[in-house]
């Protein structure tokens, strides 16, 4: 464990030697192909490309050697091809060129190391996490591994991390050809060491065996349920391996065999309906000649049928009362969604000795009704009054009541006047804030600021 965990920093180590070696090679070939950064993020597609590139300005010379040597798709050569083009990109000079060449060879170098740590982290790996081997495979294990940094820190990823662990995104300065993430992910793939492209929100986990046998419109619910597995038979791997027991694949084998059970449940067809017995028609058939032989009435022979066909199904009568619904407030919501309105009842309603056209719609009695046509024959429909309109609704609490009561108290009605007829003077113009105005005049005077100490009492004369 030692040994795959030395390993495992190494491989991080590695990773940003290759970085720093990229951005050498970067800014040493800028000169020649300045575009070549954007197409290509890739740093092993990147250097492949310029092995083969090297000092050429014509790309098109060149096409098969970027198929078969850089690996490259035929999208990305286009593009390729379309930008050196157009490049204000310079030949590079013989030292410039030794240069590049020397950094290429060092990434060579540090990828050859990378392999060669992965391979014996593979080895390793069937003796350490025996679960997760049986699960994906050593290959794929070991690459995980070396992409989390350690058995430790891979088993604290979740499963939804997991089914993306390791997967290369294409921005949209990078996608070639314009192509989408699927073709720069290939590139990237194929150029690290695998065989599989990748598809957007996969990663390592979509090259293993079990992923590959589902059909393809699985495979992301297979990915999801192959992530769930492996979490689990990391945390077991990583339990023995801390705890000193042995280390044993009972767990991968059982984890695996329930996968494929649910693979194959999913991949089967659906059961097609259950046909079920028919009634003893030859019975059936037997009572009809009796009855009709000694002249039964149709109404016997039709409860006969029925009790014969019911007892064969083993049914009992149906109950055809309509159920009772409990009231309260939400039975009352939902009749009040469906209740007809004032302008539909309107619309179905028919006026008698009322002229219709004889062809069209009018003609097969599809019509707007009483709200056809209104009383000025304008047309317009918002010209019939309607007469009961539907109230709104007012909580029936004590509060409300008395706050209605105490409103309708202080209404008047709509033909009240200031015009008083009395016996003596006859018609009187009487001002309803004249008494308004002597409450004022009261308060001004015995409660204002100014009015000091006075006595109620009256005054002796």
């Amino acid at each position: 464990y030692s040994s795959m965990t030395t390993s495992n920093k190494y491989l991080m180590s590695i990773e940003s030697a290759i970085t720093k070696a990229h951005t050498d090679l970067t800014i040493a070939y800028n000169t020649k192909f300045p575009e070549l950064e954007d197409l290509l993020p890739n740093p092993i597609s990147y250097k492949n490309a310029i092995k083969v590139i090297q000092n050429e300005m014509d790309l098109t010379l060149i096409n098969d050697e970027l198929n078969s040597v850089a690996k490259l798709s035929s999208n990305q050569i286009i593009t390729l091809s379309v930008a050196s083009s157009t490049t204000a990109g310079e030949p590079l000079s013989t030292e410039q060129l030794e240069y590049v060449n020397e950094c290429i060879s060092h990434i060579d170098k540090v990828l050859d190391i990378k392999e060669r740590l992965i391979h014996h982290v593979t080895q390793l790996m069937e003796s350490l996490a025996p679960n997760t081997c049986v699960l994906i495979g050593p290959t794929l294990a070991a690459r995980m591994v070396s992409t989390a940094g350690g058995i430790s820190e891979l088993s604290r990823i979740p499963a939804c991390n997991l089914q993306v662990l390791g997967q290369h995104k294409a921005t949209s300065a990078s996608r070639a050809g314009m192509s989408t993430n699927i073709a720069a992910a290939a590139s990237a793939s194929v150029a690290s060491g695998g065989n599989v492209a990748y598809k957007p929100h996969e990663g390592i986990l979509s090259e293993s065996d079990l992923y590959r046998a589902v059909p393809s419109h699985l495979q992301r619910k297979a990915l999801k349920v192959i992530a769930a597995k492996l979490a689990l038979a990391l945390r077991c791997d990583y339990v023995n391996l801390e705890s000193g027991r042995a280390k044993t694949k009972t767990s991968g084998l059982k984890f695996r065999t329930e996968i494929e059970e649910k693979f194959v449940k999913w991949e089967e067809p659906d059961k097609a309906q259950v046909v079920k017995a028919l009634p003893n028609l030859l019975l059936i058939t037997l009572k009809l000649d009796m009855y009709f032989s000694f002249g039964t009435s149709i109404d016997t022979i039709i409860d006969s049928l029925f009790f014969h066909f019911r007892a064969s199904l083993n049914i009992s009568r149906p109950d055809m009362t309509t159920k009772k619904r409990r009231g309260g407030k939400r039975m009352r919501l939902l009749k009040e969604k469906f209740t007809e309105s004032e302008m539909m009842k309107q619309a179905n309603r028919r006026g008698f000795s009322v002229e219709s056209g004889e062809y069209g719609d009018d003609a097969m009695g599809m019509t707007l009704g009483m709200l056809e046509k209104s009383k000025d024959s304008s047309g317009n429909i918002r010209h019939v009054s309607v007469a009961n309109k539907r109230k709104m609704r007012q909580a029936n609490t004590k509060a409300s009541r008395k706050r209605a009561e105490q409103m309708r108290a202080g209404q008047t009605n709509g033909l009240a006047s200031s015009m008083v007829f009395t016996p003596v003077q006859g018609m009187e113009l009487v001002n309803p804030d004249a008494m308004k105005d002597r409450v004022k005049e009261a308060n001004r005077k015995w409660f204002s600021e100014s009015s000091g100490f006075q006595s109620a009492l009256p005054k002796k004369k």
